[in-house]
């Protein structure tokens, strides 16, 4: 349409100026056509860059659109091998509502230099639809992501229970242990203090069996001691020592 009228205002112009006389001022009529086709010829510049601008802008959205469809296939294989995060999945959705803004601002400048055809209404329609159909998928991916999310929390916490249970246990188990390993211990010196008071005889035969009784004394407090110092009970050491010379010399 610009193109056309400057055509037509030119050909004025030059019919105009087949009549100009070099001692006569320019009419009025001439120096308006001359306006009037300098600024259309203005316009025509002005709308040759915005229909660049506007294919710049369609050639970048298409390229945004298939790295987000390549970005979805990703999150997509992610999500069946269990590696997927909810950020990727966000990240994506962020870049499908700032294609959407962009190809509405395409929408609004195409109308106000007058190029909103049916064939890019038609281009526009096909767009927006394949981004509706990634958002979509987009969306039923964070579903499942966040599905599995909820799994891995819950198997977590069970695990974080029954690894507190099992401590409190061991916990209970090792003051069972550190119990019984102390009255093993003071079995065994009880039986020693036995054995440390069994009475002198004076008869051979009677000192004898008395004998045999401390020897058995000893021997069953030592076995106490062991015991008690092989469950934790480290003062256990010295007594076994000091009874094993008790043993060896009587």
């Amino acid at each position: 349409m610009h193109t056309n009228k400057i055509a037509t205002l030119a050909l004025a112009a030059i019919m105009l100026a087949g009549c100009y006389n070099p001692n006569i001022t320019d009419s009025p009529e001439v120096e308006d056509l001359k306006k009037e086709l300098a600024e259309l010829r203005k316009s025509d510049s002005e709308l040759r860059s915005k229909y660049i601008a506007q294919n710049e802008e369609l050639s970048s959205i298409l390229n945004e659109l298939a790295s987000i469809t390549s970005k979805t296939s990703d999150l997509r294989l992610n999500v069946e091998m269990g590696a997927a995060r909810l950020t990727q999945a966000e990240q994506i959705s962020k870049s499908i509502s700032n294609i959407k803004g962009r190809i509405t601002a395409l929408e609004k400048a195409a109308d106000a230099i007058g190029v909103k055809n049916k064939e890019f209404q038609t281009m526009i329609d096909g767009l927006n639809s394949v981004l509706e159909e990634q958002r979509q998928q987009i969306d039923i991916l964070k579903v499942e992501i966040e599905t599995k999310n909820r799994t891995i929390t819950s198997q977590k916490d069970t695990i974080a229970m029954q690894d507190m249970t099992i401590k409190k246990q061991m916990l209970e188990l090792e003051k069972t242990v550190a119990h019984q390993a102390k009255l093993l211990y003071e079995a065994g010196k009880e039986l020693e203090t036995m054995g440390d008071q069994v009475p002198e005889v004076s008869w051979k035969k009677n000192k004898e069996k008395v004998e045999e009784m401390r020897q058995n004394l000893y021997r069953k407090a030592l076995e106490y001691y062991k015991q008690s110092y092989a469950e934790g009970y480290y003062e256990a050491k010295d007594r076994i020592s000091a009874l094993i010379a008790k043993i060896q010399a009587n």
